[in-house]
């Protein structure tokens, strides 16, 4: 009794899974939207989504599982061919356009704003952003934890690897590694 019970549960959970992922898919379908019938939208992700959000996504786009995906008023986001995104951060307040073939890998995160501060007397805003745009080129492969920030223009053909912090532009045909020196400190002394 308790296998069937089990596994009648697992159902309905699949299947209440699958209703809430098709609600959420929906989202990325707005008046202003063009997305390919084949875009895939996984589980457990937290969307924040603007009904005038404007939205490209290509063929065989695929937004897998527990991404952070925030896209406010009038901001535009746009996806490639082929771009494959897991566990990802993306907060777009202006726009994000990622090319082709992509590979945007776990805990990277892309902001297109940061938020605006005066110096005398010293304040960060909460509510206020300096927005800007990302532009990550075709076939781009981010490290898990790589963090992009705005205005910057990754070309084609890259590699960011593990932990980079992207604030500078990227040129085509690049790797860029995240270069600490480890020092070891006995404890012995």
């Amino acid at each position: 009794m308790r296998k069937v019970l089990g596994r009648f549960f697992i159902k309905l959970r699949n299947f209440a899974n699958s209703c809430i992922n098709a609600q959420n898919r929906e989202l990325f379908f707005t008046d202003k939207s063009i997305v390919d019938s084949s875009f895939k939208l996984g589980s457990n992700n937290f969307l924040d989504i603007s009904d005038d959000a404007e939205f490209r996504f290509g063929k065989n786009v695929t937004i897998n599982h527990s991404n952070f995906i925030t896209v406010k008023n009038n901001a535009k986001f746009s996806i490639g061919d082929g771009t494959y995104i897991t566990r990802a951060t993306i907060s777009c307040l202006g726009e994000i356009e990622i090319g082709k073939n992509c590979i945007l890998g776990e805990g990277m995160k892309i902001f297109d704003h940061n938020h605006q501060y005066t110096k005398d007397p010293f304040s960060v805003s909460k509510t206020d952003f300096n927005i800007g745009k990302v532009k990550i080129g075709d076939n781009v492969w981010t490290g898990t934890n790589v963090i992009i920030l705005k205005d910057v223009t990754i070309g084609d053909n890259v590699i960011l690897g593990a932990g980079c912090v992207i604030h500078k532009d990227v040129p085509s045909n690049s790797i860029i590694i995240n270069k600490q020196d480890q020092k070891n400190i006995s404890l012995n002394n």
